[in-house]
């Protein structure tokens, strides 16, 4: 054990020697009170000091807070037995003593302090694995929102512990902006003067951030870094409706549920919700802090969406502004199988069908979102009866539903018809569908029209949709009510923007011609429609549609006056009370349907604090403003058609041919009206066969037309009376002529 001793001495001895510290004055020295310091994370066996006293002493004892990490040689060599740990322990109070050869003290013991000096062996860890925090729209540049700290366990006092906060990304990043800065030192996060000119919630309203932080003040590549990341919220400071919100249907999270906030400028707003359409139940709320919670689940396939306003009122009950509309899409899960169009869905499909012939669609029905992988469906055939002449005569297209001939043609007399079970599945239910399939006859006849022109059809252009304007009809020859004989009527001509549709009655083929678009006289006032009338199965080969299947008819639109129609429905303008008179406060525009010229006018201005340009639109002040009598003042904007045209009629028919100079005023409706006077010419005119005969130019002293038919008339009359006086005056002297005659002739024979 001696010689183990002496060798571990030796050892130190050279390790002494050879680090310098055998250097007088500076790690060796008399034995006294003393300060001295040490790096933590130091190898053992490292020399600290040695202490050097004169005779009588051979030795030295060391006591203390050793904690078994120093010890002291005979020959005062102090020095470590483990490494140290500043963070566990940074100051070690000793007693150091020298000894003679019978172990007395014959000098001490003298206080020995050991600091342990930091080095850098800790990471910098911050307190928050994520942090969150809002700031408003607008803020003050460089004026802090929020925080995020990180600690040290190294020395504060030295680089070692000194943290550098820094901004390593932004999402979103706009034009390789940074919005955001942290105070490198205190870890204060701000807006720049980018952020502050340009933050907008309405285009992004939340920010990520990812911030680190290193020691070493972050100036060595040898420091140690963490990073946190940090959700910011975009708070507007206004009165704005908030985004749309979605919901998922049928939660099964514990209500309500917290979805979106509304906030008023200003504190001590009362805020209330209420709906557009009264429902029975409304499963929406809000707190006074402006958030909204929906208070229950909710359903899709029962309402998709709502919308309904959020309104802020003061102390008073007075609403503080304009209700905000809250738009909510109710977001569809998978809670619906696929259902059947039909209990049976029957195909038809001919004797000589070819391979591949597309039999018929089958269109099953998911009553989940559509165009979402929740109404998917796919479609598969898992059983055929009979098996004849073999299964698998059939197949059906994944997700089409379309079936086609598979294996061979048919033949009407091995079955009349196929039954099939068809399994449609979304990916998460099943469900199975019965689909027949008849074999029918070839199909060798065309459909024929009973007459191939319906004439002229004159409808006007506010026809409701869906008015039946015109019935057509063919015959078709084949077996009757199979897909051979049924006739659809397609349009082929004249009607390329769809505006009219024809459906089939499936009982007599007769077409109903319907209106499907609005019909408009400005952009199609007459169109001349030719049908086709086809069957829904194939022909055979070597037959083919021909002129009998073509049908046609002109459809004439007649001209409806349609009302003026202003470019939105609500016009607002903001405008200080203190305007000057004849300031431009809005402008309004409408359009007329049939072009014709618009005329505004102001309607329900009480205060008479508006003005209108009646050809503009261009709304000014007309009187001082006052807000304190009404901080909303509405009025109506009238938008009238300019009359462009009048029709003139005759009181009566007595009029003397010839012409006529009559005086026409016209005036607009401006304030005040201006007007005008023209003179239209009319003739007065015998007409015969559309031509004007007019009478000839009166002569001087000649009557005119009408006193010469005067004239005549009264001489004719004249004449008449002289005439039937003389005819009358003639009659009674031939009578009495007679009678004397006979007289004469009865008294004769008596004289002979």
């Amino acid at each position: 054990m001696m010689l183990q001793a002496h060798l571990f001495s030796l050892c130190l001895l050279i390790l002494y020697l050879t680090t310098g510290y055998g250097q007088e004055g500076k790690f060796s020295g008399p034995l006294k009170p003393m300060k001295l310091s040490i790096f933590e994370g130091q190898e053992p066996s490292q020399i600290i000091f040695q202490f050097k006293v004169n005779s009588p002493a051979v030795s030295f004892e060391l006591t203390g807070e050793t904690d078994n990490t120093f010890k002291i040689e005979p020959d005062g060599l102090l020095y470590l037995i483990k490494p140290l740990d500043r963070e566990t322990r940074s100051i070690y109070n000793l007693q150091v003593a020298a000894l003679d050869a019978h172990g007395a003290i014959v000098e001490g013991p003298v206080p020995v302090t050991i600091e342990v000096k930091d080095i850098n062996d800790n990471r910098p860890t911050f307190l928050q694995p994520k942090y969150e925090g809002s700031v408003r729209q607008n803020s003050r540049p460089g004026k802090p929102f929020m925080y995020v700290n990180a600690t040290d366990l190294d020395d504060p006092a030295t680089l070692n512990g000194q943290l550098f906060y820094e901004i390593v990304i932004q999402l979103p990043k706009i034009n390789d902006v940074m919005y955001f800065q942290i105070n490198n030192k205190t870890g204060a996060i701000s807006l720049t003067r980018q952020g502050s000119q340009e933050l907008d919630p309405t285009k992004n309203p939340s920010y990520s951030l990812v911030v680190s932080v290193k020691d070493m003040g972050g100036q060595t590549e040898n420091s140690f870094s963490d990073s946190t990341s940090v959700d910011i919220t975009v708070m507007e400071n206004i009165w704005k409706a908030p985004q749309p919100v979605e919901i998922v249907e049928n939660s099964t999270d514990p209500h309500p549920i917290r979805i979106t906030q509304v906030q008023w400028n200003d504190p001590g707003a009362q805020y209330s919700l209420f709906e557009k359409e009264k429902r029975p139940t409304f499963p929406f709320s809000i707190d006074q802090e402006g958030y909204i919670y929906v208070t229950q689940p909710l359903d899709r396939e029962e309402k998709d969406s709502y919308v309904f306003y959020a309104l802020a009122k003061d102390e008073h009950g007075k609403p503080l502004s304009y209700p905000l509309e809250i738009r909510v899409k109710v977001k569809d899960i998978n809670d619906n199988p696929p259902t059947c169009p039909s209990k049976v869905t029957v195909f038809e499909v001919q004797e000589n069908e070819i391979l591949g012939s597309n039999i018929g669609t089958l269109s099953a029905r998911d009553m989940d979102e559509e165009n979402t992988v929740n109404s998917i469906l796919e479609y598969r055939i898992v059983a055929q009866t009979p098996q004849i002449p073999m299964d698998g005569l059939f197949l059906v297209q994944t997700y089409s539903g379309v079936f086609q001939l598979a294996k061979r043609s048919l033949k009407k007399q091995d079955t009349p018809h196929y039954n099939l079970t068809v399994q449609v599945s979304d990916k998460d239910f099943k469900t199975l569908c019965a689909v027949q399939i008849n074999v029918i006859d070839i199909n060798d006849q065309i459909p024929i029209f009973r007459k191939s022109d319906y004439g002229n059809l004159t409808i006007p252009e506010n026809t409701k949709i869906g008015s039946i304007i015109l019935t057509i009809q063919a015959t078709d020859a084949d077996e009757p009510f199979t897909g051979s004989s049924k006739i659809l009527y397609r349009i082929t001509q004249g009607d390329s923007e769809g505006r009219l549709g024809v459906d089939t009655d499936p009982h007599t083929n007769a077409g109903y011609v319907t209106v499907k678009k609005p019909l408009d006289f400005e952009t199609a006032a007459v169109s001349n429609i030719i049908f086709k009338a086809e069957n829904p199965e194939p022909l055979v080969p070597g037959v083919a549609y021909n002129a009998s299947s073509f049908a046609k008819f002109t459809l004439i639109v007649t001209n409806v006056n349609e009302a003026p129609v202003f470019s939105q429905y609500v016009f607002q303008a903001r405008v200080s009370e203190d305007v000057a008179t004849g300031t431009k406060v809005g402008n309004v525009t409408a359009k007329d349907p049939e072009g014709l010229d618009i005329r505004y006018s102001l309607r329900g201005d009480t205060r008479g604090w508006l003005k209108i340009d009646p050809v503009t639109g261009e709304i000014f002040s007309a009187a001082p403003l006052d807000r304190e009598a009404e901080s909303v003042y509405r009025v109506k904007v009238v938008a009238t058609e300019v009359g462009t045209h009048a029709r003139l009629s005759t009181k009566h028919t007595n009029f003397e041919e010839g012409v006529y100079d009559i005086p026409i005023r016209i005036n607009d409706g401006g304030r005040p009206p201006l007007e005008g006077t023209v003179s239209l010419p009319v003739t007065f005119c015998t007409c015969v066969e559309g031509r004007c005969f007019r009478p000839a130019a009166r002569l001087p002293g000649i009557p005119a037309m009408g006193t010469a038919v005067g004239i005549l008339l009264t001489t004719l009359l004249v004449i008449g009376i002289i005439l039937a006086v003389v005819f009358i005056r003639m009659k009674t002297n031939k009578g009495k002529d007679n009678v004397q005659s006979a007289r004469a002739s009865e008294v004769q024979p008596l004289r002979s």
